[in-house]
């Protein structure tokens, strides 16, 4: 059988990739101190509970639009 290099030059590009991506963070150099996680001053906090009124709203109207009658005239 012949071996076809197409494919491992695929295998080699792709094992490259990976190998770049999964390296690139670790030769990142660390400047000034280490935030803690999840501890972002610059963003404001908002009340949570007004995109969760719109979501059910926007739920509620398209179950209601999905469970009308499909037989129903123009006339209704």
């Amino acid at each position: 059988m012949k071996p076809r290099r197409g494919r491992w030059l695929r295998l080699a590009a792709l094992s490259m990739t990976c190998l770049c991506l999964l390296a690139a963070p670790a030769w990142a150099k660390e400047e000034g101190e280490r935030q803690p996680p999840y501890d972002v001053p610059g963003i404001e906090h908002h009340k949570i509970w007004v995109p969760w009124i719109f979501a059910f709203l926007f739920a509620g109207a398209c179950i209601a639009i999905a469970f009308k009658n499909p037989h129903r005239t123009h006339l209704d």
